[in-house]
């Protein structure tokens, strides 16, 4: 039985690409989760700002 360099080299290029493409995926989840925090934040600092506005239009 015997393994040609070749296919190790083969595998651990794949392997290598796998971990890379993982580390890909997990970036860019993360970087989704932090859009929709920014998002949320933004939406509440609008909101109350929306209501000083609505509470000086009454006065």
């Amino acid at each position: 039985m015997q393994i040609d360099l070749s296919t190790i080299a083969v595998t651990i290029i794949n392997i290598v690409l796998y971990l890379v493409l993982l580390m890909l995926i997990f970036k860019g989840i993360k970087g989704i989760k932090n859009f929709i925090n920014r998002n949320n934040e933004m939406d509440k600092k609008i909101d109350s700002i929306i209501k000083i506005l609505e509470n000086k239009e009454k006065i």
